[in-house]
């Protein structure tokens, strides 16, 4: 059974890509890592199959960015010779993602382009809901109105209830807008709601 994940990217990672090459690319390829900034698939239990849909917070409100099903994850370790920089080069459009303390490339297929606008609605965000082996659990700091309060319940990788997937790739699914976020404005789409990025 596959499941599906969560991976949150700070602020200042989602506006380089507003203005990045990787804008009008699939997504192909995540970056782990030992850090809150930068996590560990490995350690969150991904595994290939499994479904990951990067997210970010503006504006206290919870935006999906997009999602990849992996393929494989490669591991690197200080001092290894094991070609792992090739697999940046693969990549150029996204290795500006592999922050310093990078640990794991995240290959992918079936990427949806990156979304700058896809907020997640009110009702969908009080009961985005996460799963562990032991227990599943809501997001905390979500204010009466829906608005993110606090990041902290989605910063890092987390696996995700069947109903909130649905949820997400709903938000996904929704026409491409045209609010600023992430200190950009959107532009006008020309392409398929569901190929648009931004």
């Amino acid at each position: 059974m596959t499941d599906a994940y969560t991976v949150f990217w700070a602020r200042d990672r989602c506006r380089s890509i507003a203005t990045a090459a990787a804008a009008h690319v699939p997504l192909q390829v995540l970056f782990g890592g030992p850090h809150l900034s930068m996590p560990s698939f490995l350690r969150a239990k991904v595994r290939p199959g499994d479904l990951v849909y990067p997210v970010g917070v503006h504006d206290q409100r919870l935006y999906v960015l997009g999602r990849m099903r992996v393929t494989e994850i490669v591991e690197w370790s200080a001092g290894a010779d094991d070609g792992f920089e090739r697999h940046l080069d693969r990549f150029p459009h996204w290795r500006f993602l592999a922050g310093r303390c990078l640990t794991e490339v995240v290959l992918g297929e079936h990427g949806t382009r990156v979304r700058l606008d896809a907020a997640m609605p009110p009702e969908a965000l009080r009961r985005l809901t996460y799963r562990s082996l032991r227990a599943t659990r809501t997001v905390k700091h979500v204010s009466d109105e829906g608005r993110l309060v606090r990041s902290l319940g989605v910063q890092g990788i987390y696996r995700l209830a069947a109903q909130s997937v649905q949820d997400l790739d709903a938000v996904l699914a929704q026409p491409p807008g045209l609010t600023p976020v992430f200190g950009r404005r959107a532009r006008t789409p020309t392409m398929a709601p569901s190929e648009v990025l931004i």
